[in-house]
């Protein structure tokens, strides 16, 4: 979040979503499966859910926004598809029927570059827990954010064109560096 609102500052004419979330329904959905602390959830539903948030910003905001933008500009969204591929089949939801539904819900729309900012489960936790915004995954066992940080890295050898892993152990200013030394090798700024 702290590389997103950096990266912002060079990317001002871009329009930015959040995801899950992004429009007023995309964010009762998100509130409803994040922010709910003691509710059971099944992990399918959790993800049907995130899909149809995902479903909502891709058709009534994206997908718009981008058949109407000149070139050089373009949309940054805070987390996509693959969250739920790396989250959900951390419990155990099908990663075919991530990916499945994931192609439908999102109408096959791929970005031009992921910037999957990577940190060790361990360190991760330890500065989660000195955030007031903790939410029902935040919660969870190590085991479960090393088998999210293993997903997140599949997919980064799974698409080798367009994503980018940056280490956020660094300095934020080095982390925003190497961000922005990316978006140029991409012709994005």
């Amino acid at each position: 979040t702290t590389a997103i609102k950096g990266i912002r500052e060079y990317l001002q004419d871009w329009k930015f979503f959040r995801e899950p979330g992004g429009t007023d329904y995309g964010e009762l959905l998100r509130t409803a499966v994040q922010e709910t602390h003691g509710i059971e959830i099944d992990p399918m539903a959790a993800f049907l859910t995130y899909s149809a948030s995902r479903a909502n910003l891709i058709n009534t905001r994206v997908i718009p926004i981008l058949e109407g933008l000149r070139e050089g500009k373009g949309v940054l969204l805070d987390r996509y598809w693959f969250s739920s591929y790396a989250y959900q089949s951390s419990e155990k939801v099908d990663k075919a029927i991530i990916v499945a539904v994931s192609k439908i819900a999102t109408k096959g729309l791929m970005p031009d570059l992921v910037l999957h900012y990577d940190l060790a489960p361990e360190l991760a936790m330890v500065r989660k827990m000195n955030c007031d915004d903790k939410d029902r995954y935040d919660m969870k066992e190590l085991a479960f954010h090393s088998r999210v940080r293993d997903a997140y890295l599949e997919l980064s050898v799974k698409y080798p064109d367009f994503w980018r892993v940056i280490d956020v152990s660094q300095s934020i200013p080095k982390v925003l560096d190497d961000s922005l030394v990316t978006l140029k090798e991409f012709g994005l700024i």
